[in-house]
């Protein structure tokens, strides 16, 4: 395949397989040489590859001292590497203003989707990877097969081991910019040139941050029984299948565009697409939008990917930062599930829904609706009466009530109307999933146990799951996500009038 040469209008000049036209798709940044050789030369192209068979864009940017960025008079590669940080030379620096600028190129000539970004990297190539996650948020995950993690394990920086830089860029020293990303890592169990033990290392320690700060991200490390530093197609195969899982979303406009409803949607896919295949709307939190949704976050990694791989689509409808299920967001997801029903992609009988905090509240007022559209809801951390709750955080009894055309001073009968809880009735057939942190203040825990009481009272199939010492935090998720997903599929097999 012909490796193309483009230039930004910075005047920064990269390398890249074959774009598809008219196309925004997800995104490699691949490292390991030069930008050229990186995408032609085995098996350092091979993940790359096999992700552009996939529809992906892949591209690729000469490293520090090589190619192009090579200087005249010194020594190329990583003996040139450590040439300039021995002059004191922050070659990371530019290098991650470069691959920035690129990302910019093809987010403004819409052919990337910002919200599908990945970088990859062999070897030094891995290195700046993580480096180049470091300066740009929008990377959602590294793979890195060999890595260097810290450039005194290298021979060429002999000597430089106290070097304030080499200490500053090695990659143990940014784990809190980069425990929000998915991390894979592949290396042999007796790799002296990078030093194994570091790569296990700077994994323990993004696991450990990750979990510190409640993120719960996915890090993966696999060591290998392989002798001295090498990277094998094997290793590629696993990373592009990782990439397909890990970063898998699109954006439409649903219903459709044109309709005067059309809002954008953030859609993941089941992994086999078919005909009438199930449903699960997610609903997020206050301030959210189809590109910041809960969903989103570590804590629901396995649940999406399980839902993905038994036939789901998850779609994230942009209805506002904050609708609260007002007439409008009402009208827009009866129109997005009618419509994916109609062409055919999603069973009717098979539509469930999945809101945390405004969003568990709103996937409830939705369902209290619509019963016989709904298969199950999960709720996580709802608000179940809205009125109680306004009283209790009174800075957001006016917008709500505006949202649903009520006047704030006189709104007590128009929330408890629209309150979950006034409408237990209507969740008869419809199982409810609750989960809340028991030490939640932002909404306390009493609205899902009361809520759950008044089902079970009714006699309403309901399970409720309480969370010792976890706050208004999605962390709640992290140990159900097996339970939400077995209680989603189990609604598709549950008989329902």
């Amino acid at each position: 395949m012909l490796v193309q040469s483009e230039t930004t209008a910075t005047g920064v000049a990269f390398a890249c397989l074959p774009f598809q036209p008219g196309v925004t798709s997800p995104t490699l940044l691949l490292f390991a040489s030069t930008g050229q050789d990186t995408l032609s030369i085995e098996p350092y192209c091979r993940v790359g590859r096999l992700l552009h068979a996939q529809g992906w864009n892949v591209v690729s940017l000469d490293l520090p001292c090589h190619g192009a960025d090579r200087r005249v008079g010194e020594p190329e590669e990583l003996a040139g590497w450590a040439e300039r940080i021995r002059q004191g030379e922050d070659i990371v620096a530019a290098f991650q203003t470069r691959v920035n600028e690129v990302v910019k190129h093809l987010v403004d000539t819409h052919r990337a989707d910002p919200a599908r970004i990945a970088a990859a990297g062999t070897s030094r190539g891995g290195f700046l990877a993580f480096h180049a996650a470091i300066a740009n948020p929008g990377i959602c995950a590294v793979a890195a097969f060999a890595p260097v993690t810290d450039l005194s394990a290298l021979s060429e920086f002999s000597g430089q081991s106290d070097n304030p830089l080499v200490q500053r860029l090695a990659i143990i020293h940014a784990v809190d910019q980069l425990a929000d990303r998915a991390v894979w890592i592949m290396i042999g169990n007796a790799d002296g040139r990078v030093d194994t033990g570091k790569a296990v290392a700077l994994a323990t320690a993004l696991t450990s941050t990750s979990q510190k700060l409640n993120l719960a991200c996915e890090i993966i490390l696999r060591v290998r029984d392989t002798p001295g530093h090498a990277s094998f197609s094997d290793w590629h195969d696993e990373a592009a299948q990782w990439f397909l899982q890990t970063v898998v979303s699109t954006v439409s406009l649903l219903p459709e565009p044109g309709h005067p409803l059309a809002v954008p949607c953030r859609c993941f896919p089941p992994l086999t697409l078919a005909k009438k295949q199930g449903l699960v709307v997610h609903l997020y939190g206050a301030g959210g939008s189809h590109s910041l949704y809960n969903l989103m976050r570590p804590a629901y990694a396995q649940l999406r990917r399980r839902l993905r791989e038994a036939g789901y689509w998850v779609i994230v409808p942009d209805l506002g930062p904050t609708h609260w299920m007002n007439s409008r967001a009402e009208a827009t997801l009866d129109a997005i599930i009618a419509a994916l029903v109609n062409r055919g992609d999603v069973d009717l009988q098979r539509v469930h829904l999945l809101g945390c905090s405004m969003g568990g509240c709103s996937a409830l007022i939705y369902t209290s609706r619509h019963p016989r559209t709904v298969r199950s809801v999960c709720a996580v951390f709802p608000v179940t009466d809205l009125d109680q709750w306004t009283l209790d955080w009174p800075d957001y009894r006016e917008p709500i009530a505006a949202v649903h055309g009520l006047d704030a001073a006189h709104a007590t009968a128009g929330l408890r109307e629209i309150s979950p809880v006034r409408h237990i009735e209507a969740f008869a057939n419809v199982p409810v999933f609750l989960l809340h942190g028991a030490a939640d203040t932002g909404v306390p825990v009493h609205h899902s146990r009361e809520f759950a009481a008044a089902l079970r009272a009714a006699g309403s199939p309901v399970i409720y799951k309480e969370v010792p010492g976890v706050g208004h935090n999605d962390i709640v998720s992290l140990d159900y996500q097996a339970d939400l997903f077995e209680f989603i599929v189990k609604g598709d097999f549950t008989a329902k009038d």
